[in-house]
Order: structure tokens, then C-alpha cells, then sequence
């Protein structure tokens, strides 16, 4: 059985090396090939020493990332997450995220009931299977009634378990961007009444960017008017998406960057300014970076 995390957040906190996570199995997992095949309802997967059989349950998907668990990794993504920062308390059993979507798209779109267990658990990778999931399944949908089931599931059901920064960036624009951008009403709900105030950071990471679908559409005023909201976060992981945003802002037009720049270059925080700048000529940044925030 999957461990929720509000079971685990009722223990201590662990540190790296911890026997939770040193009494992982622990495998190196397999090169594999991009196919698949369906025999008896299982799911095949193909490799060039073996065949997986996994059974699209919540026991066979756990057991099948946890028998490709490396420690090794797993230390390096504890330190590259900072679980002693804002990734606190995440743990990771060591797999690579190509792996994680192989094992996805075998399974096919899972049903909710999996998804809710999955974005609950302890273990990293299970939220990240979770993510990649629903937003395949979102990418594809055609069914107007669908994407509003999908959406309302990620933003209410899952949104409590896309906790670090890659979670929300794989996901905001594929859900809450593309389901928010003809709908101007629930996009002010959602963007500018709920997300954006949230003290938590994830929802204003998420509110952000997702964006992105704005911008590659070729709208910008989101991007600029919740870039603005949040030039006086305190968040360091904040400065560094609204950054990203407006630099993509500023690869589809860049007088509309230079416009914000022009603005409110003297209050952006260092991280942001930076990132935004990161396409423009060394004389261009320099002009900008003499007026950044102190």
C-alpha cells in the first residue's frame, strides 16, 4: 500500500540516510525500449533483458518503482530538491523522470481513485507518475466536460500534492493554462482571487506558470499583471518562475518586456531581473542590471 503523506508528516522528519529510506529496495533500473504490448489487462513492458508484466494497480505500480529505486540517486535528489529547505521532508526513491513516463504511458490513464493515492504519497516519484498522468490525459481530451473533470481534479484533489517546483512546472501550463485561457471569468477567479494570494508557494509558482500557454498563444497581459503582483514575494523560487515567464514573454515580444523592464526594473528582485534578461545583449543587461533592486 501506498504511505499518504499526511501519515508521514505525523512522524519525525528523517534525515538523508535514514533508515526509511536505506531499507528501500534497491535495483539499477534496466535500458528500455519505447514499446508495449497488452496481454490479459496487464501492461508489458519491454526491455532487452526482460519483460515487466505490471497490473494497473495502486500494490503493482508501487511495487514496480520501488524495485527500480536507486540510493544512490535518491541522495543526489535530496540534495538537488533541498529537502531541507522548501522541498522539506520529500522523499525520493531515485528514479529518472524519462523512467517515470515509461511507466505512465504503459499504464495508460489511470482512474481517479489511483491518481488521489498516488499525489499522496510520501515517495516523489509516485506524485510525479500522478502529474505526468493527468496532464497526458489532458493534452489529448477533446471532451470540453472532461477537461472541466480534470481540472477541477487537479486544482482541488491533487493541487495539495504538487509541492516542488517540478510538479508544478510539467503541469500548470498543460492544466490550469490550457483549460483558464478562453475563460475569462473563471481565469480571474482562479489566476487573481485564489492562486495568486495564496500563501502558499506552490499555488503562486503554479499561478505563474501557467502563463506559459498564454504567452505561446501570444498573450502577454497575465503574464505582466501577475509579474507585477509579485515583485514584492519573498520567495526565491517565485523571482526565479516569474523570470522565466517574462523571458519567454520576451522571446514572442520583446517590446513588451522591455516595456515591464522599463517600469519596474528598479523593484524586481536580483533572481528575477536576471532571468528575465537572460536573451538580451551584455549591453542590454547591463543597462537594466545598474537599476536593479538592492
Amino acid at each position: 500500500m501506498v504511505e499518504t503523506r499526511s501519515k508521514q508528516k505525523a512522524r519525525n522528519v528523517e534525515k538523508v540516510g535514514s533508515k526509511r529510506i536505506s531499507t528501500e529496495t534497491s535495483t539499477q533500473p534496466t535500458k528500455r525500449r519505447k514499446t508495449k504490448t497488452i496481454i490479459d489487462n496487464k501492461v508489458t513492458l519491454k526491455s532487452e533483458s526482460t519483460v515487466i508484466k505490471i497490473n494497473p494497480t495502486l500494490s503493482s505500480i508501487h511495487e514496480q518503482l520501488a524495485a527500480q529505486a536507486s540510493k544512490k540517486r535518491a541522495a543526489t535528489l535530496v540534495k538537488y530538491f533541498r529537502t531541507d529547505e522548501y522541498g522539506r521532508g520529500d522523499i525520493f526513491l531515485g528514479l529518472k523522470v524519462p523512467y517515470v513516463r515509461s511507466i505512465s504511458k504503459s499504464l495508460g490513464f489511470l482512474p481517479f481513485t489511483i491518481l488521489k493515492s498516488l499525489i499522496e504519497s510520501k515517495y516523489h516519484e509516485e506524485r510525479l507518475l500522478s502529474v505526468i498522468n493527468i496532464v497526458d490525459k489532458f493534452k489529448i481530451s477533446q471532451d470540453l466536460n472532461e477537461q472541466k473533470e480534470l481540472f477541477e481534479f487537479y486544482t482541488t484533489e491533487m493541487k495539495e500534492g504538487i509541492d516542488n517546483w517540478d510538479l508544478v512546472d510539467m503541469s500548470a501550463a498543460h492544466v490550469v493554462g490550457s483549460y483558464l485561457i478562453n475563460k475569462p471569468e473563471l481565469k480571474k477567479t482562479w489566476l487573481y482571487e485564489k492562486l495568486i494570494t495564496s500563501e502558499r508557494l506552490w499555488d503562486r509558482r503554479i499561478a505563474i506558470v501557467s502563463t506559459q500557454l498564454f504567452i505561446n498563444r501570444g498573450e502577454y497581459e497575465d503574464t505582466v499583471k501577475l509579474s507585477e503582483i509579485l515583485l514584492d514575494d519573498k520567495e526565491d523560487l517565485i523571482h526565479k518562475a516569474t523570470g522565466w515567464m517574462l523571458r519567454e514573454m520576451g522571446k514572442k515580444s520583446k517590446k513588451t518586456l522591455v516595456n515591464f523592464l522599463d517600469m519596474h526594473a528598479t523593484k524586481m528582485p536580483r533572481v528575477m531581473l536576471r532571468y528575465s534578461l537572460e536573451k538580451f545583449s551584455d549591453q542590454e543587461k547591463k543597462k537594466y542590471i545598474q537599476k536593479e533592486k538592492k
